[in-house]
Formats: structure tokens, C-alpha cells, sequence
């Protein structure tokens, strides 16, 4: 591998660099119910920075449904909610890509010095259905996904060997952020010793934010020279 001063930029999906209005909740609801007879759905559970395989386990957990939790067997039911998520985006349900975003994924894109790639807990089939309606797929070659690991301090390892492969090169930790806009994100840094910048347009607010310590956080991403300015110049 060449060895190059470059920067690997990590993004979270929901509520980091868009909103899907709930949809992933109501078709993630849909597909339980359709599946097991009497399920009992936990309304009140925040999907926020969890992966999707903890989200399964936590509904059937919640509804006492007896079912394995290996990811073999929750396969089917990643399948079936992708499909029914791909389903929801043809009629016209297209996630809301938050106001500077699309400049700020651009800018970065086109710096040679940047990589980007995706830590995120959705499925690839989510993140890609959901990123693909925006037209920010194609910004983003490489990831690690909730179907790569339960956990999301488990992902960070997974992306950073999959964009080393992919572009060739030996990536530091030094020169590697998460970027994202909870708790979870800010943990996944500091337990992978990456750099943090936590964002507040998902639903966490500042203050719990704050609480994590991240190095950096920001309200919006609606100034693309402040994001490059911490990205580069750590400030």
C-alpha cells in the first residue's frame, strides 16, 4: 500500500446528512407485524445511531417473539424491509437531504486529500436505496454497514480496511473522522481513537451531544468552510 497523508471521512445517514420522515420506522413496523402474529410494536424506542440489527433484536426482544438473533436468520428480515423502505421511496417518499449537505459532500469529493465513506447503522441495501433517491450515492464508494456488525463501535475497523482496499493506500487514525449526529457516533470515535465532529441536525439535542465530548460540533452543515477548517486545520 502507498502511504498518503490522506483524509478518511466517515458519515452517519439519518440525521446526519438527511430525513426520511419516519419512513424507516413505519416500514420497519410493517414487515415485524406482517411476519409474527401478534407482534407488539415498541413505539416509544429511538432508532437514533443504533444499527439496524439491534433494532430487530430490540423489537422482537420487546414483542417476545422467539426468533434467533445471528444475523443469518435476520437476513430475511433485512431483505423484506429493504423492499418494503424501496417500496415507500417509489411512491414518492424521497428523504430530505438537509440544507447544505449536497455543497458540503461535493466540496469534500473533490479535494484530493479526502476520502469519503459511510459508518452507518442502516443496512446497504438502506443506505443504498436511501442515499441513491438524493443523488449522494455515488459520493460515497465505500462504508460499513448495519449488516456488517450489531454493534457500531464494531464498524469503524471495518470501513477503515475497506477504504485502505479499495483506494490502495494505508490510512492513519490520526487522519480519520466520524461524522454524525449522535451519541453513538461520538462513542464509535472515541472508542476507535478516530476524530469526532457531531452535528445537531438529527433528533439529539446539543447538550447530550456536548456531554460526549466530541472534538468538534456543529448546528448545521451549511458552512462548508468551517467544515473543511476543522477537517484540515482542526479549528
Amino acid at each position: 500500500m502507498n502511504q498518503v497523508q490522506s483524509k478518511l471521512l466517515l458519515f452517519d445517514i439519518d440525521g446526519t446528512l438527511l430525513s426520511t420522515h419516519g419512513v424507516p420506522r413505519k416500514a420497519m413496523q410493517r414487515v415485524l407485524e406482517r411476519r409474527f402474529n401478534k407482534f407488539t410494536y415498541d413505539d416509544s424506542y429511538n432508532y437514533s445511531g443504533r444499527t439496524d440489527w439491534e433494532i430487530v433484536e430490540h423489537l422482537l426482544d420487546f414483542g417476545k417473539i422467539n426468533y434467533s438473533r445471528d444475523y443469518e436468520s435476520l437476513k430475511i428480515i433485512f431483505l423484506d424491509f429493504a423492499s418494503e423502505l424501496d417500496k415507500e421511496i417509489q411512491n414518492g417518499l424521497i428523504p430530505h437531504v438537509y440544507f447544505g449537505v449536497a455543497k458540503l459532500i461535493k466540496t469534500l469529493h473533490n479535494l484530493n486529500e479526502c476520502h469519503l465513506g459511510l459508518l452507518t447503522g442502516n443496512i446497504s441495501q438502506g443506505a443504498r436505496l436511501k442515499l441513491q433517491a438524493v443523488n449522494l450515492y455515488d459520493y460515497f464508494p465505500l462504508g460499513a454497514f448495519g449488516d456488517d456488525a450489531k454493534h457500531r463501535n464494531d464498524l469503524a475497523d471495518v470501513a477503515i480496511s475497506r477504504a485502505q482496499k479499495y483506494h490502495d493506500i494505508e490510512i492513519d487514525k490520526n487522519d480519520t473522522w466520524i461524522i454524525g449526529d449522535s451519541v453513538y457516533d461520538i462513542r464509535c470515535a472515541h472508542a476507535n481513537n478516530l476524530h469526532s465532529l457531531a452535528v445537531c441536525t438529527g433528533l439529539t439535542p446539543r447538550s447530550a451531544l456536548e456531554k460526549e465530548k466530541p472534538e468538534f460540533i456543529v448546528d448545521t452543515f451549511e458552512d462548508t468552510g468551517q467544515i473543511v477548517d476543522i477537517i484540515f486545520n482542526g479549528k
